[in-house]
């Protein structure tokens, strides 16, 4: 007798390591689907509970609640099946149809998912349990069942603000996240702006258009509850989350107050078209494997003259240091978007930025149609799209149909030059030498200065090190141009090539990769240069947010550069013992912090 050839029972831990990269893709992908059930509204109902080993109150469970047209008793009936689908049509965001189960299991081991069509009294559950499914008590899905909706979410069918009225009665669909162990972050507090933040990002166009709206509740305090708002990384919509005052430039201006308030950027029309919109053509295979064409719409915006130039922030003020520069880092990159749902947000090849913050006053979004999945490798998760650099070498100018990014390459590369030189000319070289200066680096040239000689520097047989011989003035222009201009800066002066280098510590952000450690470390003459890494998840989830606060920042530098000022000193006569003790650090880090956003399932 042949053998099943999924072994169901044993896969309950494979099922839920569904390749989420995080919370807000998982609930995304619920939205998309009451967005592709023709819903006007979406609640995220956010319910805390506490947790019995720490004692902390946890999100424990969250409610997804819709008014869309409901599932009738087949297609409820098999929401909840692994590969199943019901949609194979290219429109819309759907066709995939695998999202409700690899979602939810990412989140938690139990989902329910109520739905119901003319009236709420015709309301139908069924349900998934991965723990009984491991332990043989669920070996099929059950036929939906009759039911009422919990007493937890009656209160929601219909429900009233001072703005307006929700109806969920006639017809929609409740999916319940229950015994929620793997969100990250743990509370709510720290969970709500997160999905404030990405949902608004994500479907900021069915937001702005009223297509959708998206509401976050929380369950255990209704005050703070409120309608997301878009987050458009191109800063041009009027009804944005961040607008513009021109009056205080750099301002963060969180308000629905759209008619004092406006759009910090406006479309870039100086190469590209008069309305900052490139229409490109392009060619893929259809269903029948025959030649057919589509359109990529690429849209490219930029900031405001009178919300960056020297009227708003004179010389010696740096717009990245603003309020909105700050915010405006967080949405620094290139917005792919599929039927007005951004599934994807980064560089993609298109630019290089060696910590260059000039690269977060424009914005650029790639727009396609469902039908161009294969010619963006669209994941089934909608995740990601396959979209890198392809090197010469492998390029086939024989074949009819060449990559993507080769074309859109030829129109987003130079635009994002011409974007930011515009910007250069505007701000006249906002990036200046000064920028390299930390507050920090100058506490520590101060104190070092004092404590030279506070531990003497020995060999490996303890006799005090031979000085090494000063390095000439020629050789030090040389090193302080060659690591500025590494860091991006241009046509530095001779004297600040010397003062960068005559520093104690320089401190370096950039981009090392996400599998490089979080912190780097050398030393050039008697300069110590310290680079965080701005990828890493010790920054994304932690620095980024603490150097909000400019005292945190400088805080968390001194103590930095006091580690690894001591192992330097140290170096001399236990080199070795430091390397090590450096590589087990830098482990240990990214082991914890692994194990902090993606939990194991220890028992």
């Amino acid at each position: 007798m042949g053998k099943s050839i999924v072994d169901i029972q044993n896969m309950g831990d494979a099922l839920r390591n569904t390749g989420y990269k995080n919370i807000e893709s998982a609930v995304s992908e619920i939205i998309d689907n009451s967005i592709e059930a023709e819903a006007k509204d979406v609640f995220i109902i956010i319910s805390e509970g506490v947790d019995r080993k720490s004692g902390w109150k946890v999100v424990n469970e969250i409610g997804f609640l819709d008014n869309g047209i409901g599932m009738d008793f087949d297609t409820l009936g098999a929401c909840l099946g692994i590969g199943a689908t019901t949609r194979q049509a290219r429109k819309g965001m759907g066709r995939f149809g695998v999202g409700l189960p690899q979602a939810s299991l990412y989140a938690c081991p139990n989902v329910v998912v109520y739905s119901w069509q003319n009236g709420i009294e015709n309301c139908k559950k069924v349900f998934l349990d991965i723990n009984m499914v491991k332990d043989g008590t669920q070996t099929e899905l059950d036929d939906p069942q009759q039911c009422a909706v919990p007493d937890k979410y009656l209160g929601y069918i219909t429900y009233k603000t001072q703005e307006k009225e929700y109806d969920f009665s006639h017809s929609g669909t409740l999916v319940v996240w229950k015994k929620c162990d793997r969100i990250q972050p743990k509370t709510s507090g720290a969970l709500i702006p997160r999905l404030e933040f990405a949902l608004g990002q994500k479907f900021r166009y069915f937001i702005s258009r009223g297509i959708s709206n998206l509401r976050i509740i929380n369950d255990n305090n209704q005050d703070n509850s409120f309608d997301i708002c878009p987050n458009d990384p191109l800063f041009l919509m009027d009804n944005n989350y961040v607008l513009g005052d021109p009056e205080s430039p750099g301002k963060l201006i969180k308000t629905k107050n759209f008619n004092k308030y406006e759009p910090v950027f406006e479309p870039y029309t100086g190469d590209g078209a008069s309305d900052g919109t490139e229409i490109v053509p392009v060619k893929y295979y259809d269903k029948d494997g025959n030649i057919a064409e589509s359109t990529v719409t690429i849209r490219f915006s930029i900031v405001k003259p009178k919300f960056y130039d020297e009227t708003a922030f004179p010389k010696g003020k740096n717009p990245g240091t603003s309020q909105f520069g700050k915010y405006a880092a967080k949405l620094e990159g290139i917005s792919v978007v599929r039927a007005n749902r951004e599934i994807d947000f980064r560089k993609f090849d298109f630019y290089d930025n060696l910590n260059e913050p000039q690269h977060r006053w424009w914005g650029c979004e790639i727009e396609f149609g469902p039908e161009l999945d294969e010619v963006f490798g669209v994941a089934n998760n909608k995740q990601y799209v396959e979209l890198k650099k392809i090197e010469e070498e492998d390029i086939d100018y024989n074949e009819e149909i060449q990559p993507i990014w080769l074309k859109l390459d030829e129109i987003i590369r130079p635009t994002i030059k011409a974007m930011y030189n515009k910007n250069e000319e505007t701000r006249k070289n906002t990036r200046s030498f000064d920028d390299t200066i930390s507050a920090s680096t100058d506490i520590i040239n101060v104190v070092e200065s004092d404590d030279e000689n506070d531990i003497d520097e020995r060999n490996e047989d303890g006799e005090i090190a031979a000085t090494e011989e000063a390095p000439t003035l020629e050789e030090i222009v040389e090193a302080g141009r060659r690591e500025l201009e590494s860091q991006g800066y241009e046509d530095t002066t001779d004297e600040q090539a010397v003062q960068f280098i005559n520093n104690r510590v320089n401190f370096v952000y950039m981009d090392l990769g996400e599998r490089s450690p979080a912190f780097d470390y050398g030393f050039v003459f008697s300069m110590t240069k310290i680079t965080i890494n701005t990828s890493h998840r010790f920054y994304t989830n932690f620095l980024s947010k603490v150097y909000e606060n400019d005292e945190a920042k400088v805080t968390f530098e001194l103590l930095l550069a006091s580690l690894i000022q001591s192992i330097r000193k140290l170096d001399v006569y236990q080199k070795v013992e430091n390397d090590r003790l450096v590589t087990l650090w830098y482990e240990k880090l990214n082991k914890f912090i692994q194990e902090q956003f993606e939990p194991r399932d220890v028992k």
